[in-house]
């Protein structure tokens, strides 16, 4: 079976086109639970009884899978098993042998899907690649990566669609940000906008600025990156909304001094030859992390490791100075700020 891109596999699922085995993963988990999803409505045929799904949670013993999907689907075409978080790093060769010899055994009445979505593996160990490599043989075999904002975004639109909403194209894209891609937040935040609004109504970047909560992080986020780009009016946009909350100087201070340690360490990557996903792997980042950092990432690219030596002591220095001397807090932060884009 050939490792199948997302859209191929949305296309197959969509005309019946059902493969007898599947393996879903990355970093998405919330494609990945859905597209499992999809598969599993698509065969049993909207049968919501349950009689021929089996479910599964973990690494199963296999002699009690194999009877799962020899078992005669009734009065249906599939009997349908879901293997959620399946350890492949859990499974030694002799168990990998005899999972291989599963794979390539089901019968026509069977549908097999793995889906990871609290769990990942690494390709390092040689055990573990080379039973990837046999699954990929077997199975239809797919991806799901973290979305880039415009795809987020067009996700959001769909759903907004779906419940007869409307929401511009700028806006899809800025609830996209705001929830860093994640599309478990977004489409949890979606739901809430949609119930607000109710039918027919348009959620507006208003609407979203008061309903959707913004956390620390995002928002640091979104100020260095106007910083980076030397966007003064909208960097000082965002410190003031960051002050109107309340926020205090030190816990933003903290967040930037994160962000600017981040790119420091990316360009030494870079520097170095390290792609992004190599660092991403080092790190272990969870899916919520990946947007940040891949952006960070990218942004490091376009900066100097002299520059970013003296932006962190830059923020050195703000700390220093806001823990030991009787200063308005906010009157140094908007300092700092002109400080480090005059530097990058």
């Amino acid at each position: 079976m050939p490792v199948v891109k997302r859209e191929a596999l949305k296309e197959d699922i969509k005309n019946g086109r059902l493969s007898p085995a599947y393996f879903l993963y990355g970093e998405e988990s919330f494609l990945v639970k859905s597209y499992a999803e999809r598969i599993k409505n698509k065969a049993l045929g909207g049968d919501d009884s349950g009689i021929n799904l089996v479910e599964i949670s973990g690494n199963p013993d296999f002699s009690m899978l194999i009877d799962h999907i020899e078992a005669v689907p009734f009065f249906a075409d599939y009997k349908v098993i879901m293997i959620n978080d399946f350890s492949l790093e859990n499974v030694d060769e002799d168990k990998a042998e005899e999972l291989l010899n599963i794979l390539k055994s089901i019968p026509d009445t069977a549908v097999l899907i793995f889906y990871l979505t609290g769990i990942s593996f690494s390709l390092k160990s040689a055990r573990v690649k080379k039973l990837f490599e046999g699954i990929k043989k077997y199975a239809a075999v797919c991806e799901f990566k973290p979305l880039t904002s415009k795809e987020a975004a067009n996700v959001i639109t769909a759903k907004v669609n779906k419940e007869k909403r409307k929401i511009t194209p700028s806006n899809a894209n800025y609830l996209a940000e705001i929830t860093v891609c994640d599309l478990n937040l977004a489409s949890a935040e979606t739901r809430k906008l949609c119930s607000y609004v109710g039918e027919g109504g348009e959620i507006t970047r208003e609407i979203i600025d008061r309903m959707v909560e913004k956390r620390l992080e995002t928002q640091v986020f979104t100020l260095s990156t106007a910083m980076l780009g030397k966007d003064k009016r909208k960097a000082f946009q965002i410190l003031n909304s960051l002050f109107e909350q309340r926020a205090e100087p030190v816990a933003v201070l903290a967040a930037l001094a994160s962000a600017y340690t981040e790119l420091y360490m990316y360009k030494a990557a870079i520097n170095s030859n390290v792609s992004f996903n190599q660092v991403a792997a080092d790190n272990k980042y969870a899916s919520t992390r990946l947007y940040f950092a891949r952006t960070k990432y990218d942004q490091a690219k376009s900066t100097e490791i002299k520059a970013l030596r003296k932006a962190v002591n830059i923020i050195y220095d703000t700390d220093t100075k806001l823990k030991s001397v009787k200063i308005d807090g906010r009157i140094l932060l908007e300092e700092t700020v002109l400080k480090l884009m005059s530097v990058i």
